[in-house]
């Protein structure tokens, strides 16, 4: 089996090409027991593998049929614990066929108390909306529970909620909440009287539950003003950049509670608000600053200056041997992906199957010269290439504070009254509208 030599691979590949993740109540997933996670799509293929990686259990997946055409991939993704769905467009009438043989698969797993991760809109939209959710997951709930009524009393359904804060780009976040379980058996017997009706209501019921554990904009005009937001309340409320993977959902819930007072905003403040905020950030933009530089706690400018010039060694061999490898996964994510939603997927993938091809060369160039300190050389610049993705982050804050310091202090002061007149605007409005 692939999955469980892949896994561990895979979770390196996350913490390098994530800044954090966060993991809300995971604890809300029953144990030994039939377990749906049903969750929204915003990426081709990543919230699968996160939490393929970080779960305590292995993971079942649904995926589109047309990645099973070839043999050798359909096999490559079978031995990831991956099953086809296919749609009409994947084959045509004939291969809607094959959908049963899935689902047999999929009730004889949950029979078995396995858990199966379902992406419950089928299709991949990078947006922060639900689109409307398909029927498969109440399907293969209630089609389990029908044919293996001596076997199972129970398959609970687990809403997934995958928000990302900039779902095409590395060293973003990922923020992902567990909802209450929801209990299939509630619904059998509707099911059993109407199939679909049965299907459609807890359908519903998925979606109104999934909802609670987005980050949702209602209206795409307002995503600019949202997003501004955003930026401001993440250095409103900064988190620690370690542990990478993260047990709470204090970020999530900031940002559930701006898009929700967002939402709420009658159209001509959202309007006035929008201006006060491009005002803001065309501000940040003229002086080469970002909102951190601004709000956050400021650098000590010899002790980081310091820091910087201990690091650069390590910074240098690290990004020097990595290069190529990370260059080539960009490249191929740039070249040859045109669908946004694939993007950073495909530069993910890409970059570990780089940088294990590369590992593998090194070792055994080590291995036909004897020379293993060779391939102990590879692995320490290996680590340094991840710590060089830190070294760059913290110089790129450092330059911004520098430039924040540089201001005069009638710009600084200008700067920083843009900001508290979006911050004090802003949570007027949200009590107003509570």
């Amino acid at each position: 089996m692939l999955y469980p030599i892949v896994r561990p691979i895979a979770r390196l590949g996350l913490r390098a090409f994530y800044r954090k993740i966060y993991l809300s109540h995971a604890e809300r997933i029953p144990r030994n027991e039939a377990v749906i996670l049903a969750a929204n799509h915003p990426t081709a293929f990543l919230e699968p593998c996160i939490l393929a990686c970080f779960l305590d259990r292995p993971l079942y997946f649904l995926a589109r049929g047309d990645l099973f055409k070839k043999t050798f991939y359909a096999r490559l993704l079978r031995g990831l614990n991956i099953l086809p769905v296919f749609r009409l467009k994947d084959g045509g009438y004939g291969k809607l066929k094959d959908n049963y043989s899935t689902f047999e698969a999929c009730y004889s797993a949950l029979a078995q108390r396995k858990t199966i991760m379902i992406l419950a809109e089928g299709r991949t939209k990078q947006e922060k909306r639900l689109g409307p959710l398909q029927k498969g997951t109440a399907r293969i709930a209630l089609g389990t529970l029908e044919r293996h009524p001596n076997d199972l009393d129970e398959v609970f359904i687990v809403p997934v909620g995958v928000n990302f804060t900039y779902a095409d780009q590395p060293r973003s976040e990922v923020m992902i909440d567990f909802g209450e379980p929801i209990l299939a058996s509630r619904f059998l017997q509707e099911f059993e009287e109407n199939a679909n009706q049965g299907m459609a209501t807890l359908t519903d019921v998925l979606k109104e539950k999934l909802e609670k554990s987005l980050v949702i904009i209602e209206q795409p005009e307002d995503e600019e003003l949202a997003e501004g937001l955003f930026r401001i309340f993440r250095n409103e409320n900064p988190q620690p950049l370690l542990p990478v993977i993260d047990y709470h959902a204090t970020p999530l819930n900031t940002e559930m509670r701006v898009a929700e007072t967002v939402n709420r905003l009658p159209d001509s403040e959202k309007k006035w608000l929008t201006g006060q905020a491009a005002a803001y950030f065309k501000a940040l933009e003229a002086h080469g600053i970002d909102d951190r530089a601004v709000a956050g706690k400021k650098m000590n400018g010899t002790a980081a200056a310091a820091l910087l010039a201990l690091g650069f060694p390590f910074f240098f061999m690290g990004y020097l041997w990595n290069f190529l490898p990370a260059w080539l996964a960009k490249y191929i994510s740039d070249t040859q992906v045109k669908t946004l939603e694939f993007k950073a997927p495909v530069r993910w993938a890409a970059g570990l199957g780089v940088f294990l091809v590369y590992l593998l060369a090194w070792i055994l160039a080590a291995a036909a010269s004897g020379l293993w300190a060779i391939a102990l050389a590879a692995f320490a610049l290996l680590l340094m290439g991840y710590f060089s993705l830190y070294y760059l982050e913290f110089y790129s804050r450092y330059r911004k504070d520098r430039r924040m310091g540089a201001l005069s202090a009638e710009e600084k002061s200008l700067v920083l009254q843009k900001r508290e007149g979006v911050l004090q605007a802003f949570r007027k409005m949200a009590a107003s509208y509570a």
